[in-house]
């Protein structure tokens, strides 16, 4: 058994790679993590999967997680389309002490993680191929979180000890299973479950336009302001976010909105920027409104999982309005008036009816 020292402050890549490399081949790998020190090893190699079992004495009906570099790698390669809350739990816990088991592609149960570790993260992402990461420890005995715990429970039985950035938690990572509706703790470890239930609660609407600097940014300003009103513990329960299909993002709301949003609404909207529609915010979100038929039918044509979450703002407004909410961009100021009109009353609709 090898051990080596990679300097959190100063990465050596050539030890990245060597860590790496022994995976590669085949070997099993103590490092450490921001939770607990854990073993790896690639997990497409049958033989050396059995020998992790061996020596951490654990029943083969208890399948490991699998720990990725890299969030894309898992939405691409490991993950099927996740519920809205997934997505979010993923914004706000990862990369970090967060295991979520959901369905694969071919509709296998699947753990993952994505720590945040340096080192951990950096191993890694130089490996082509999955690994299994269990916590370097006898099942049923305390989690190393030093190397010569691991040395001490392991030697010569694995093929390399990493020492570097120490394990800031020193506790397991918290084990979520979406598999179940809406979720199942599993293990509750550095997130505690009331973590995990404050981004479930918290439902996120999602109004959509062409550009994200008029229509949309009104829709999302007026929603905020008269949903309050009527939800105690509105921060807790919801967040309204715009997006524009075409929009540049950076870009800020038209003057025309501003004015109005301050006139009529108090409401100020100068330090609003666009952001471009993209397919995360689609399936992070649990509705999603827009202004045109058309943009409803593009979300659908890019993400077709978002079905039945989406709806036109025009089925909140009185059946003799009930219309696309016109574009008011080089319009004049009486189409902004007419578009905040419209999206007024369809909000003040669509409250009553969340």
């Amino acid at each position: 058994m090898k051990k080596i020292f990679i300097d959190p402050e100063n990465i050596d890549s050539s030890l990245i790679e060597e860590a790496a490399g022994v995976l590669s081949k085949g070997g099993i790998v103590a490092f450490p993590t921001e939770t607990v020190y854990g073993l790896g090893c690639r997990a497409d190699k049958k033989d050396v999967v059995e020998k992790l079992y061996e020596l951490k004495q654990r029943p083969k009906d208890k399948p490991f997680s699998l720990a990725i570099g890299d969030i894309p790698r898992v939405f691409n390669n490991y993950f099927d389309t996740l519920p809205p809350f997934g997505y979010r739990l993923i914004e706000r816990f990862w990369p970090g002490p967060l295991t979520i088991i959901y369905y694969s592609p071919t509709d296998k149960k699947v753990g993952v993680r994505v720590p945040s570790n340096v080192i951990a993260s950096q191993i890694l992402q130089a490996l082509s191929t999955a690994v299994y990461l269990p916590s370097a420890n006898i099942s049923g005995q305390k989690e190393a979180v030093t190397a010569s715990e691991v040395e001490t429970s392991f030697g010569d039985k694995i093929d390399l000890i990493v020492e570097g950035e120490c394990c800031s938690h020193s506790r397991p990572s918290t084990v979520v299973d979406l598999t179940f509706k809406p979720f199942k703790m599993l293990r509750e470890g550095v997130i505690s479950e009331r973590d995990i239930l404050k981004v479930f609660i918290r439902k996120r609407i999602l109004f959509v336009c062409t550009g994200n600097s008029c229509r949309s940014p009104m829709a999302e300003f007026l929603m905020r302001k008269y949903l309050k009103q009527v939800r105690p513990y509105f921060n807790d329960r919801y967040e309204i976010i715009s997006r524009g299909i075409a929009a540049f993002p950076g870009t800020g709301a038209t003057a025309p909105v501003i004015n109005i949003l301050k006139k009529e609404e108090s409401l100020d909207a100068s330090r609003f920027f666009a952001q471009r529609l993209d397919k995360r915010a689609i399936l992070s979100s649990d509705l999603i409104f827009t202004m045109e038929e058309n943009q409803s039918k593009h979300i659908l044509r890019y993400e077709p999982k978002a079905e039945g979450k989406v709806f036109n703002l025009k089925k909140f407004l009185p059946p003799e309005f009930a219309q696309d909410i016109p574009d008011p961009i080089g319009r004049g100021m009486k189409a902004y008036e007419q578009a905040y009109s419209l999206i007024k009353e369809a909000v003040l609709e669509l409250r009553d009816w969340l």
